[in-house]
């Protein structure tokens, strides 16, 4: 649960202070790995010796739904890159209407 921990604040403080997309994606990654990694700790802790496959399954399918979104979040911050030559965020905002 520490690594857990740590990696969930790893992971916000990429949020808060980061203004690259691709580093915003790789922090959101990491927070999906820690809340992955929290689930198999409890899981874990539930029940000594014995693993519920359950949460095996889900953690398989959330990394997965995950490892999806990331790839669509890079794609899509290569994309702003060609069209617009960044991807700073906040230099983003200035494509408004």
């Amino acid at each position: 649960m520490i690594c857990s921990l740590g990696l969930l604040v790893l992971g916000l403080y990429g949020l808060a202070s980061k203004r690259n997309l691709i580093r915003l994606v790789i922090s959101l990654e990491v927070l999906v790995n820690a809340t992955c990694l929290a689930f198999a700790a409890l899981s874990a802790m539930s029940n000594p010796g014995h693993s519920d496959p359950v949460v095996g399954v889900l953690i398989i399918i959330v990394l997965a739904v995950g490892g999806c979104i990331a790839a669509f979040g890079l794609a899509l911050a290569l994309a702003i890159y060609k069209r617009t030559g960044t991807v700073d965020a906040w230099a983003l905002r200035k494509l408004r209407g």
